[in-house]
């Protein structure tokens, strides 16, 4: 590449990367606007969204490095190397203090963990009145005076009915809890490398792109 041609890219690296930045603050701006702040709300779920955005800003800010290296390859520091270095530092900032925010994402969610909690507490009394052998008897003879049995049901059929019907709806029980609590287990993991982890190599990443723009 011949010095004007590169005098003629290098402007347009700086400023297709700076226009990747702007896009980069709006989506932001887009995301924090999109939220409930108030007090009773629960705590809105951002991380995510940022994290994923981040990537849009690294790429604008090294379009930008590169172009300016480009443009004046024989100076150290210009104003565009520093502006693009304080950027670099902010976003990786935001990674770190992203870090914890993502571990502790699961908590906003105060309705599905009380689903949760609830399921888990009727799937326990449901065990415990299978066990209480008086409970499935007075079941057996309910069902029997609700017609649900022969008019000729021994105590025995009406206990085995009973008790049937108090298995089956464990059974269903416990396969909705483990369908719930697998959900929540991939949500999690999903959070742990799309946010925990993403997060933390985006921090180096951006560390990494300060150094290079002032060095």
């Amino acid at each position: 590449m011949t010095g004007t041609e590169t005098g003629r890219f290098a402007p347009l690296l700086r400023w297709l990367g700076l226009t990747l930045v702007v896009i980069l603050v709006l989506q932001m701006l887009a995301v924090l606007v999109g939220v409930d702040w108030s007090a009773d709300a629960p705590r809105p779920q951002v991380t995510g969204p940022l994290v994923a955005l981040a990537p849009l800003g690294f790429a604008g800010l090294l379009i930008c490095l590169i172009g300016s290296r480009l443009d004046q390859p024989h100076q150290q520091r210009t104003p565009l190397r520093l502006l693009i270095a304080v950027l670099s530092g902010l976003l990786a900032l935001g990674m770190v203090v992203a870090v914890p925010m993502s571990l502790d994402g699961g908590a906003g969610d105060v309705a599905r963990l009380r689903n949760l909690e609830q399921g888990r507490e009727a799937l326990k009394d449901a065990r415990a009145f299978r066990a209480d052998e008086a409970q499935v008897t007075s079941l057996g003879e309910q069902l029997a005076q609700a017609g649900q049995l022969a008019a000729d049901a021994t105590d025995e059929d009406k206990l085995r009915a009973a008790e049937k019907m108090v298995d089956d709806q464990i059974a269903q029980m416990e396969a909705q809890l483990k369908t719930v609590e697998a959900g929540q287990a991939r949500e999690s993991q999903q959070r742990f490398i799309g946010g925990t982890i993403t997060a933390v190599v985006l921090a180096v990443a951006f560390v990494l792109l300060a150094f290079t723009a002032v060095l």
